[in-house]
């Protein structure tokens, strides 16, 4: 069976990725997994994991964790209604290495999580963490950032540079579309440091779809400072419900396209963001 993680902070940008994995789930067909990960002062566990309830600090812990496991279970309600199966995940710890151990401990396929999209103290949970499992997630990861829902969808922008590399995620991207039932528009962004005439990107695009075996497909080339910035001008301007990218997950000075600009693009968007992660260098 399908596993679909989806991280919650009980926030309302984690309830639409709720919202959004449900509706997923049900083309998916698979089983939920909601993770919500404490973080609280090490002391508030002994080496055995039980708590002294006689000590305030504790007795307050104590009383948090169990309304965060209650919220869990109202929020995993909402599952069982829509006649899905569910699991919840209580962890303590740092929210990223809980979220990436639950990931490979459950094998999942898929990971649905709500982004702020924002830098500072609004990035609590699902900010920074959000990118941290875009740029290191073996799995494909969904990034919501508010209300949406498949049935509205119509089209999907796949963003590439085009190189062979992209083939693999072109394959990814095609079986997407033909699960959501939705029009493909695959575009690249010509900037100032990559600017190529139009001849030679739409040269560039024809071969891109034809070594993919594309159909029902639109080729479009822009113009932007950065990529993400013309990624997310292209999707809205054409009404699309979903993005999907590909990352390589590197950092440093091999974070060059996939990295860094599905991270930028997932921060930028309203729109969901599916990031696949490339298995190879």
């Amino acid at each position: 069976m399908k596993k679909i993680i989806v991280p919650v902070d009980f926030s309302d940008i984690s309830s639409h990725a709720l919202d959004f994995a449900i509706d997923f789930n049900k083309i998916v067909k698979g089983e939920i997994i909601l993770l919500h990960v404490l973080e609280l002062p090490s002391y508030s566990f002994s080496v055995m994991g039980e708590m002294d309830l006689d000590h305030p600090d504790q007795l307050l812990n104590a009383k948090f964790i169990e309304g965060a496991h209650n919220r869990l279970v109202e929020w995993s309600e909402r599952v069982q209604e829509a006649g899905q199966e569910v699991k919840i995940r209580m962890k303590h710890g740092h929210p990223y290495e809980k979220m990436a151990k639950e990931i490979v401990e459950e094998k999942a396929n898929w990971i649905v999580i709500g982004s702020h999209g924002a830098s500072g103290l609004s990035e609590i949970f699902l900010g920074s963490n959000a990118e941290r499992v875009i740029r290191y997630s073996e799995c494909p990861v969904i990034t919501v950032k508010g209300p949406a829902k498949i049935a509205d969808m119509k089209n999907i922008v796949f963003a590439s540079d085009l190189s062979e590399d992209q083939n693999w995620v072109a394959y990814r991207a095609k079986d997407v579309q033909e699960m959501l039932g939705l029009n493909m528009h695959i575009v690249k962004v010509k900037t100032p440091h990559n600017f190529l005439s139009e001849d030679a990107v739409q040269d560039q695009l024809k071969a891109f779809a034809s070594r993919n075996h594309f159909e029902n497909t639109t080729l479009n080339s822009i113009e932007g400072d950065y990529p993400d910035e013309g990624i997310v001008e292209f999707a809205e301007k054409v009404g699309s419900g979903l993005i999907i990218i590909g990352t390589h997950g590197k950092t440093g000075l091999a974070h060059i396209f996939g990295g860094s600009r599905a991270e930028d693009l997932a921060n930028r968007s309203t729109i969901p963001v599916l990031t696949f992660k490339m298995p190879f260098d």
